[in-house]
């Protein structure tokens, strides 16, 4: 038996198939399958059942997945205390954050943690809070940085941490006719307005309508999946969007971009890190998840969610 063997069972475990825990493990599908086979021969059981809709534990192989888990924790440990501080993690990451996080927190996270440990590969992806929470689900992302949504309200085998709060604002064209003069706005005034939604569906479903559409029905005039084109728009002065303050505070530093409060209310939200539950943490991204804690509290400490 080898450790390998009990990384690629974890990885079908986490993914739910064989071709996406081959491509997240960085070797080839026949290899996987291969390794994962000789373990059921060595142990003289069925690990996996591999059906057309993916491949599932056995009883026998959820019964040896808790102590697989068990035992590469273990491993962690074992280096750790031989190495110390010298000791160098290497690996890959995969995390799906929500643009406003991507353009905010993520530059200083990557860049802290990239220089500890540079050999760790972190791969990004940006995209909207409910699509991220379905990556995730999937096994396609480790981690994901999401506002919390109702979708992820009502889903389940999800871990999380409350990484800190803010609330809702407006952002528009300087020159914008439909806010002109304005410096705050009440809540009704601005779901009457046009609004652009960051929004990867055709559909509108994101963490941002999720929000507005509590307090009613929002005109929505424009659903984009690129902030340079929501920058473009907004600067047209035609219509509004509702953005985190601390996201509104970066456009600002444009001189295209104003940012607008509300009068009447406070529309809160809250950035959340999640992951599953089955999903086992190395000691790499046990360590990743130090440094977004740690940075997430430095940009945002008087936000940032007790535990």
């Amino acid at each position: 038996m080898r450790l390998e063997q009990l990384t690629y069972l974890i990885a079908v475990h986490e993914s739910k198939s064989i071709s996406l825990a081959a491509e997240r493990s960085h070797i080839s599908q026949p290899a996987l399958s291969s390794a994962i086979s000789k373990l059921e021969d060595e142990l003289g059981v069925v690990l996996l059942k591999r059906t057309n809709a993916g491949a599932f534990l056995t009883e026998i192989g959820e019964q040896i997945i808790v102590i697989a888990k068990e035992v590469l924790n273990k491993v962690d440990e074992i280096k750790s205390v031989a190495h110390g501080d010298s000791f160098e993690l290497n690996g890959n990451i995969s995390i799906a954050v929500e643009p406003s996080i991507n353009i905010t927190v993520m530059p200083e996270i990557l860049t802290n943690f990239k220089q500890n440990h540079p050999k760790v590969n972190a791969l990004l992806k940006v995209g909207e809070s409910n699509n991220i929470l379905r990556d995730v689900q999937s096994g396609k992302a480790d981690f994901g940085i999401i506002l919390k949504t109702d979708a992820f309200s009502s889903a389940k085998d999800l871990n999380y941490k409350e990484l800190f709060s803010d609330e809702l604002v407006i952002i528009s064209g300087h020159n914008c006719e439909i806010t002109s003069g304005s410096e705050t706005m009440p809540l009704k005034k601005a779901l009457s307005l046009p609004i652009l939604l960051y929004n990867t569906e055709y559909i509108t479903n994101c963490g941002v309508s999720s929000v507005l559409q509590k307090y009613g029905d929002i005109n929505v005039s424009y659903r984009v999946d690129n902030l340079e084109m929501m920058e473009k728009i907004l600067s047209q002065g035609k219509t509004i969007a509702f953005v985190p303050q601390f996201m509104a505070d970066e456009y600002v530093k444009s001189s295209k971009i104003k940012k607008i409060t509300l009068s009447d209310a406070r529309l809160e939200v809250t950035i959340l890190l999640i992951w599953l539950n089955r999903h086992h943490l190395s000691l790499v991204e046990k360590e990743f998840i130090k440094v977004i804690k740690s940075v997430s509290s430095k940009k945002y400490g008087e936000n940032v969610t007790e535990e």
